[in-house]
């Protein structure tokens, strides 16, 4: 079984969201208890939602790659170097790979009020699978990294 692990599934915009949408309930959570008083419902509550914002920041270690297992090629997700989820990658009528390069530019979900149209131009290359007479294609991974 061969594998390769290229590159983190979020990249850091996505990670900030991340735990900002997951975070903020946990700490508003806590917050209003401290205040209030605890019961059983509210400690349901926290113990809920800890567990979620622990699941979100283990997801922001996850990492993709291919996995090779006999003569099947299987794109797969990682954690900690640990194979998590893989989907098999159909090889049928497509022999040929190609890398495409693509500039891209992602908008910014927060602004400033002196560049309200903040954005981030950068360069991303998807390895994609091609036939013959490349009429058809199918992306198996897209990589911010060369």
């Amino acid at each position: 079984m061969n594998r390769i692990i290229l590159e983190s599934r979020f990249i850091r915009h996505q990670k900030t969201h991340l735990i900002l949408v997951t975070g903020l309930p946990v700490l508003l959570l806590i917050i209003k208890l401290t205040d209030i008083g605890f019961d059983f419902k509210d400690y349901v509550q926290l113990i809920v939602l800890f567990f979620v914002f622990t699941l979100v920041i283990i997801s922001m270690f996850f990492k993709r790659g291919f996995l090779k297992k006999k003569s099947e090629l299987y794109r797969g997700l990682y954690c900690f170097g640990k194979l998590i989820l893989k989907k098999k990658i159909s090889l049928n009528n497509k022999d040929q790979v190609s890398i495409l390069k693509f500039r891209k530019t992602q908008k910014m979900a927060w602004f400033s009020n002196a560049n309200p149209d903040l954005a981030l131009t950068f360069q991303k290359s998807d390895v994609t699978l091609l036939n013959e007479k490349h009429t058809k294609r199918e992306m198996l991974i897209s990589l911010v990294k060369i």
